[in-house]
């Protein structure tokens, strides 16, 4: 058994999921089901699964990730005003030490510290301006 093996019996176990073994590792996997019993449910494996490393670009500390959390710190008035989102994200990621470690290792690393994502409400992040976004919730603190 692998450390794989073993951090799905974790998460599937009692103190945390409490599943089979199975239903997180088809998830892990990108295998869904919509629940319908009797196997009469949509099924369908999601290309976007959760990916773990991905040569790099799944753990790579995009500088949007790091502003999107304090947007979200801004919303619910964890924060009293706006930072200035950029520099604090440049200093809590540190994108250059990343490069320098992966680039030792042979890792490959995007180019750009920035990237876009549509987020489950449809909204499309993108960094470029976070105080507006911070701002434009309709349902915040």
């Amino acid at each position: 058994m692998g450390e794989f093996d073993l951090a799905i019996g974790a998460i599937a176990g009692k103190a945390y999921v409490n599943t089979s073994v199975d239903a997180i590792n088809q998830r892990i996997l990108g295998r869904y089901s919509n629940g319908v019993g009797g196997g009469q449910g949509k099924t369908w494996d999601d290309p976007n699964h959760m990916k773990f490393f991905n040569d790099g670009a799944v753990n790579f500390p995009y500088l949007s990730d790091g502003m999107w959390f304090l947007t979200q710190h801004k919303r619910w008035g964890l924060l009293k005003s706006h930072p200035d989102y950029l520099a604090v994200a440049r200093q809590v990621n540190q994108v250059d030490l990343y490069r320098s470690v992966a680039s030792a290792m042979k890792v490959n690393v995007p180019k750009d510290v920035l990237r876009t994502s549509k987020l489950i409400d449809g909204v499309v992040w993108d960094g470029k301006d976070p105080a507006r976004y911070a701002d434009g919730f309709k349902i915040k603190a």
